[in-house]
């Protein structure tokens, strides 16, 4: 099985911890052997896990109603994935006391701007356990789901944030919902939100190309990074209670520049496997790097060519109004559509 000795030493030596970004039970099982605190979905996630292992989930899919079509089928099927994860975590849930242990499921990517079906979406995923946590767009009217699912005690992980507002806009909707759930009797659930520095990146990159302004992935890999970084910093700052996940890394440098956070990082496979080379060939250091600024001249430079940076690390960037528009987040939902929802209508 593999070693992950850098993430192992993160999770053990720091307030950093982990969870695996993909479904796949050998994959996950070296992440828990690891440090991992838990494990992350989404619609191409479900997909892949369910057609690399499909003898794992060939009674689960033979038992959905024959009645479920479309939407609802793979809304059944993620419920198959999800509920089989989850119950791989309980253990874990339960000796951490409900701290860790989670599963993070996604609402259909083309909802997010019906907050009404979301909600209802999120209702049922659910019910797919209580270490579940339903994953909303943070979309103008996903930041009003949230809430109200944090109101009734419904753990949640807002996801496709790709600005310091979104997650700030998380935040605060979460201690909104927190707030009311307490009023109404009601234990508050746990929060993670996703800040999906790697989409704002691939974003970035794709306006570079088109402008031909110049800036090497270097620059766009560290323009990531301090937007990341800034979301902690003024959560910290703010004692807000939702803790921030940094999600989507492009590479080892980005995961070690999080390092000392407190903060639940999501990693992909991928980047674990360069994360375990990149240790080896010591280009990435087992020390607290959290507080490391990122190069001001480098953030003037890509600033200067992409005024969209600055409206991903400016804290009043967006507005609200601006979320669903943003090109980052319009990429990262048609990403999450195209490549599985859509996918999983065939199966």
């Amino acid at each position: 099985m593999i070693k992950h000795e850098y993430l192992n030493w993160m999770a053990k030596n720091t307030p950093t911890q982990w969870c695996n970004d993909s479904a796949l039970m050998p994959e996950l099982d070296a992440a828990l052997e690891s440090g991992a605190i838990g494990c992350t979905s989404n619609p191409p996630l479900t997909y892949l896990a369910l057609t690399t292992e499909p003898e794992l989930y060939r009674d689960g899919v033979a038992a959905i109603p024959a009645s479920a079509k479309g939407d609802d089928r793979v809304v059944e099927l993620l419920g198959v994935v999800v509920r089989r994860v989850a119950r791989r975590l309980h253990d874990l849930y339960d000796k951490s006391g409900k701290k860790y242990g989670y599963i993070r499921s996604q609402v259909q990517p083309k909802l997010s701007g019906n907050g009404t079906a979301m909600h209802k979406m999120g209702l049922t995923i659910s019910t797919w356990g209580e270490n579940v946590m339903v994953k909303i767009p943070g979309t103008a009217s996903g930041i009003g789901v949230l809430e109200e699912l944090a109101a009734t005690g419904i753990p949640t992980t807002p996801t496709v944030c790709v600005s310091v507002a979104q997650i700030l806009a998380t935040a605060e909707a979460y201690e909104r919902g927190v707030k009311r759930a307490i009023a109404a009797g009601i234990a508050p659930a746990a929060s993670t939100t996703a800040l999906v520095m790697g989409r704002l990146q691939d974003y970035l990159a794709v306006l570079n190309e088109q402008r031909k302004a110049g800036l090497s992935a270097i620059e766009l890999e560290d323009a990531a990074l301090a937007v990341t970084k800034r979301c902690y910093a003024i959560m910290k700052e703010r004692g807000y209670r939702q803790i921030l996940m940094p999600a989507a890394f492009r590479t080892p440098r980005q995961v070690a520049g999080m390092v000392g956070a407190l903060a639940h990082m999501t990693i992909h496979p991928k980047i674990q496997d360069e994360v375990i080379k990149a240790d080896a060939q010591d280009s990435i250091q087992r020390r607290i790097a959290i507080d490391d600024p990122i190069d001001t001249d480098l953030m003037a430079r890509v600033a200067k060519a992409l005024p969209e940076f600055t409206q991903a690390f400016d804290p009043a960037g967006l507005k609200p109004e601006a979320f669903d528009t943003y090109g980052a987040t319009v990429m990262t939902l048609d990403g999450f559509d195209r490549t599985g929802w859509q996918k999983l209508y065939t199966l």
